[in-house]
């Protein structure tokens, strides 16, 4: 069983599950999920690691400031810092997918002495993604939805008809979801201000519309992240087009690459036994 609570951090109460003993491993999920996308990987590694899944600020049952700038990459940042520090923490192993995922890079960019081993799914790297939305035609129009996102009606559009769009757009990422799980989505999307929390992550952005980026360069403390780094991506990810994997080697100079054919945007639910076998395989090799 997994112990449920919340934890303030950063002027704002957490909720998240936790189950195990041992290192910390701190999993960030993204857009539109919850702490319960990564169940499969909690269940396997707290055998052995104390694993902690948050719900996000704006997402299920944690607060939902409403001033959109709660929502920038800063608040963020400061989020998972103060996450670290109130598990009683100095560094973890940080597991982020989608915008947990940007989160996550963002953050070893700019705390890394906090990251003993860093686990992406699915969310490019800062660096190759601005590179790819100024250079790349084809990655402007797959992240073209975020201008729906930031619409001031958009998360009204997303409820509706019991939030038909947004259970159709699961489909279209590459999940098949039982009964059960989608309504466990429901429910949390369906939270008072939810909705329009989670989408001012998108509204908070400073990345569109696109035709800024070219004169606004990716800003960051550093730009080598050099402790361990995993990338595990599903090659059928409409969302992120796979050239966003090239080069990262020059910003992580200890990455671990695992593509996995035919594989939608949330590997680690599509196909959870071999995404938890490349994290066991990786999380075994000597820092």
């Amino acid at each position: 069983m997994f112990k449920e609570d919340y934890v303030k951090v950063n002027g704002v109460n957490l909720h998240y599950v936790e189950k195990g003993e041992g290192e910390l491993m701190l999993f960030l999920h993204g857009f539109p999920y919850f702490w319960h996308c990564w169940h499969n990987q909690l269940e396997e590694f707290s055998k052995d690691y104390r694993v902690v899944a948050v719900d996000m600020r704006g997402y299920n049952t944690s607060d939902k400031p409403e001033d959109i700038s709660s929502y920038e990459m800063p608040v963020l940042l400061e989020d998972v810092k103060q996450l670290i520090e109130a598990f009683g923490e100095k560094e973890c192993i940080l597991v982020g997918h989608d915008w947990g995922g940007a989160i996550a890079w963002t953050f070893a960019y700019t705390h890394p002495e906090y990251i003993k081993k860093l686990i992406i799914f699915d969310a490019p790297h800062p660096y190759t993604f601005h590179r790819e939305l100024v250079e790349n035609p084809a990655q402007r129009e797959a992240s073209s939805y975020m201008g729906f996102f930031q619409k001031p009606d958009s998360h009204d559009v997303l409820l509706a008809d019991n939030s038909e769009r947004l259970r159709k757009m699961m489909n279209t990422l590459g999940l098949d979801l039982t009964q059960e799980e989608e309504e466990k989505y429901l429910e949390a999307w369906q939270q008072p201000e939810a909705m329009k929390s989670m989408l001012n992550y998108y509204r908070a952005a400073s990345f569109y519309p696109f035709e800024k980026l070219a004169q606004q360069p990716v800003a960051l403390p550093h730009r080598l992240f050099e402790s361990p780094a995993l990338i595990i991506w599903g090659n059928a990810d409409i969302a992120f087009e796979n050239s966003n994997l090239n080069g990262i080697e020059e910003y992580a100079p200890n990455i671990t690459i695992h593509r996995l054919n035919g594989v939608g945007h949330a590997p680690q639910l599509e196909k959870p036994e071999e995404t938890n076998a490349f994290m066991r395989e990786f999380l075994q090799q000597d820092s």
